[in-house]
């Protein structure tokens, strides 16, 4: 037996709870997408390393002067360098979302006020 699902029709300019909402799914899997990339960029890039946010390697630094050399700092600082990247990368495509979320709703809202 084959399952008929009854709903209300659509008139021509009028949308469904889904379509007049996406927007904000997008606005918030973009919000959530920067507090991603914003959480992943506090994190140490190493044990006496700074975080691609929060470059401060101080540690390293001070061994590497007890120490006379070493390259413990110019290390954590590649290490660094390299972890910014997919942190930078986040960020961006969550800030990207959510200006696509909130184009979405003036589009959304132009074309009902139309």
């Amino acid at each position: 037996m084959a399952h008929v699902f009854l709903t209300k029709p659509l008139m021509g300019g009028k949308q469904g709870l889904w379509q007049r909402r996406v927007w904000m799914w997008i606005a918030a899997a973009g919000l959530d997408v920067y507090i991603l990339g914003f959480v992943i960029g506090l994190q140490p890039a190493g044990p006496l390393c700074g975080s691609p946010l929060v470059p401060n390697s101080r540690a390293a630094e001070l061994m590497d002067q007890q120490r006379g050399g070493g390259g413990a700092a110019a290390a954590c600082y590649r290490s660094i360098d390299a972890d910014s990247v997919p942190v930078w990368i986040l960020m961006a495509v969550g800030v990207g979302l959510v200006i696509a979320g909130v184009a979405a709703r003036i589009v959304i809202i132009r074309r009902s006020a139309a």
